[in-house]
């Protein structure tokens, strides 16, 4: 029972610190940037057709990238020509690709009014094709509305101005900025020398996305008590199984002594003292799962309302961390007993001392 309550705890802390730890961090990426994120800008494409510039740049920062490179092709300079965006006067539109050159998935429509349509040269952009970014998006598609790829030769039409790219590139660390002007630099150095542009880093503005180093830090000091918190449940009950076993193991020292006497090895009775510890973890682990599995309502509607998904106590993604607490259990219970029943000489246990 001891087992079964402290594998229980374990589980619900973990889960709970799961929940709660990817939540925080999807908050953060929204409001701040995803961890070691860039924007990377240029106005220039050294001479090069646009698809050999964008598959360039692509590979060379693709190796230092922890996620696909999505890109940004910018016109500046375009008046909306129909109600309600001709009152936002001159504005950028820009179009947005994976890496692969397929349209990236925004959520276009969102927040529109039903009837919202955006006029670019002489035709509609329907509001399901538009995005307006909201200012927590803006630091990494830029200002301006967003429009549905399909669109883009309306927009090519209405734009007078040099096209403007960015790319959207994850290094996940915090200063990667030398890194990637040296692969920019590297990959067109020899167009920039030819464009009239021997100084390729000039061309391109690298731009750190994500802020509040110190919010992240409070995220990770929140996953560390979690853990604090389920690894010292857990503790506790490894330490109470342990103490029971050493009881256990000592009253059967005689036992062991007539075993070893008769020639049973010592591995023969670290085993059983091992095996005893196993049968243990694994019916505390059988229990853990039947209080989890009648306790999942209860911790379904706590997590709904705390962090608005479910607990999934017995999810798949929970059994690692629950087989993980099983090894440890076992390794902490069985560790010491096992030796003080294998190390025991025959002789002390089946010769009374004379004192």
């Amino acid at each position: 029972m001891l087992v079964a309550l402290a594998l229980t705890v374990y589980l619900v802390v973990s889960q709970l610190s799961r929940i709660a730890a990817s939540g925080l961090d999807d908050a953060i990426d929204a409001d701040s940037g995803v961890m070691g994120s860039y924007s990377i800008d240029t106005r220039t494409t050294f001479g090069l057709p646009q698809e050999v510039f964008l598959q360039r740049a692509l590979a060379s920062l693709s190796g230092l990238s922890q996620k696909p490179i999505p890109y940004v092709i910018g016109y500046e300079g375009i008046r909306p020509e129909c109600p309600p965006y001709d009152q936002l006067g001159t504005t950028t539109v820009r179009f947005v690709f994976n890496s692969d050159g397929t349209a990236y998935p925004l959520p276009f429509g969102e927040a529109l009014p039903v009837k919202t349509k955006v006029c670019l040269a002489g035709s509609a952009v329907p509001g399901r094709a538009v995005y307006g970014p909201r200012e927590t998006a803006r630091n990494r598609w830029g200002d301006g509305l967003a429009i549905a790829p399909e669109y883009q030769s309306l927009a090519a039409l209405m734009s007078a101005e040099p096209r403007t790219y960015r790319f959207i590139v994850t290094t996940g660390e915090r200063n990667s900025t030398p890194e990637l002007r040296t692969a920019l630099s590297t990959a067109f150095a020899e167009d920039g020398v030819r464009f009239g542009a021997p100084n390729v880093s000039n061309d391109f503005l690298i731009t750190r996305l994500d802020t509040s180093d110190q919010i992240r830090a409070a995220s990770q000091g929140v996953k560390t008590i979690f853990a604090v918190i389920g690894w010292g449940v857990l503790g506790l009950g490894a330490l109470g199984l342990l103490v029971s076993q050493l009881i256990v193991v000592r009253d059967r020292m005689w036992l062991f002594g007539l075993a070893m006497a008769l020639g049973a090895r010592r591995t023969h009775i670290a085993f059983l003292v091992w095996a005893e510890v196993a049968l243990t973890v694994a019916l505390g682990l059988l229990g853990a799962v039947g209080i989890a599995y009648l306790t999942q309502p209860l911790a379904n509607a706590i997590a709904q309302s705390a962090f608005g998904t479910n607990a999934g106590l017995l999810s798949t993604g929970a059994l690692p961390g629950l087989g993980l607490g099983c090894m440890a259990t076992l390794m902490i219970a069985s560790a010491w007993p096992a030796y003080r029943a294998s190390s025991q000489d025959p002789l002390d246990v089946l010769e009374p001392k004379v004192g």
